[in-house]
């Protein structure tokens, strides 16, 4: 959804400087000598524009016998233009939209790699030999340091070999973690009470490291504020990235011990339906636009929220192409969709848009599920 937005936003951005490269074409000529039909100049900046325009719509070189020789050519030049910039952002996007799913999994490590490096402050501060006189008291009878589930990601190989790999560390951010450490950790009050008392039991350290993770890397402003300047997309992934650390911490006191996530369980797989999805829906965007024509008779489509429109075609494209996706599945996903990143009405738009098109396709024979996708069709 977001790669298809992207791209519609460069789309819209370079039909504008194509139309600026029209509109410079058909500006007088200050050093020339001889007189600037300044009207005439006007009329055929617009009538290249309008020709360039429908040129788009249709996709296909503009036409006007009537037009000027000139005229014609600027429109199709600057179709021209419009369309390699097009074509060089679809095959970027195409490219991150896979890395941007990578990128969840480095957030991931570089959350598990915080926990030791909070460790490792809290260490460094019980050792010093002269406390801050301006501090208040605080107990050091043990740390994050003693916790056995950090001890556990500090010592884990395998963490360690995936965040060389993927070259995430902490070494340059030492000013921020003596901060989250000294302004956010060191400030709980669940954390002063570990640290007054010496010994802790497996449960003990396990609820206090969860307690880190949940109730202040992802939720206190100091950690998700930073975290948002190292990734954009933070706020979106974080539900993600929150939910693999939680499972990894719990690992710890499993038979076989901490284990690493995968980012799914099954990335070959993902990643064949992420570029398949994204291919299909825009080889077959006009298609899926008259498909829903039908459905929006009442609406007029221009006016229709992009966001809702890329959502639409999106759950279309899901619905034709996969065939063991069940149907009540793509439509729901697509909801959820809609109400989190468009307005407020979108999710029931997208509802209602949704039910009666599959209701028709099912009818007409083109909605075709098998295996687990006859679930719901049943």
């Amino acid at each position: 959804m977001q790669a298809l937005y992207a791209l519609r936003q460069a789309e819209l951005s370079n039909q504008q400087l194509a139309l600026d490269g029209i509109s410079d074409l058909f500006q007088p000529d200050l050093n020339s000598m001889e007189p600037q039909d300044r009207r005439q100049l006007e009329g055929f900046r617009q009538l290249a524009s309008l020709l360039f325009q429908d040129a788009v719509k249709e996709n296909k070189a503009a036409e006007d016998e009537d037009a000027p020789t000139k005229v014609l050519k600027a429109a199709n030049d600057a179709l021209t233009f419009y369309q390699i910039r097009s074509k060089k952002d679809r095959q970027h996007l195409s490219q991150t939209l896979i890395e941007e799913v990578k990128g969840i999994y480095s957030g991931y490590l570089r959350v598990l790699l915080l926990l030791p490096e909070l460790g490792q402050a809290a260490r460094i501060d019980r050792e010093r030999q002269y406390p801050d006189p301006d501090e208040k008291p605080f107990p050091q009878e043990s740390g994050l340091d003693k916790n056995r589930v950090v001890q556990a990601l500090a010592a884990h190989k395998p963490l360690e070999t995936e965040a060389i790999r993927r070259n995430i560390n902490w070494s340059e951010e030492v000013n921020f973690i003596r901060k989250a450490y000294r302004e956010v950790l060191k400030a709980d009050d669940t954390y002063r009470s570990y640290c007054e008392r010496r010994t802790h039991t497996p449960d003990e350290d396990q609820q206090l490291a969860q307690h880190v993770l949940r109730q202040l890397i992802f939720k206190h402003e100091v950690f998700r504020n930073f975290l948002a300047e190292i990734d954009l997309s933070w706020t979106e992934n974080s539900e993600v990235i929150r939910g693999l650390a939680i499972r990894t911490l719990k690992s710890e006191q499993s038979a076989g011990g901490l284990q690493l996530e995968p980012l799914t369980d099954d990335w070959e797989e993902d990643q064949q339906f992420l570029t398949t999805l994204y291919q299909k829906a825009l080889e077959n965007d006009d298609e899926y636009e008259k498909l829903l024509a039908d459905q929006l008779k009442n609406w007029d489509v221009q006016r229709v929220a992009m966001l809702d429109m890329i959502v639409l075609k999106l759950a279309v494209c899901e619905l034709l192409n996969f065939p063991n996706i069940p149907v009540k599945v793509t439509i729901n996903e697509y909801i959820e969709l809609a109400k989190a990143y468009s307005t407020p009405k979108s999710g029931k738009f997208v509802n209602g848009i949704l039910d009666n098109l599959s209701e028709k396709l099912t009818a007409q024979g083109k909605l075709r599920k098998s295996g687990r996708g006859l679930i719901d069709n049943r």
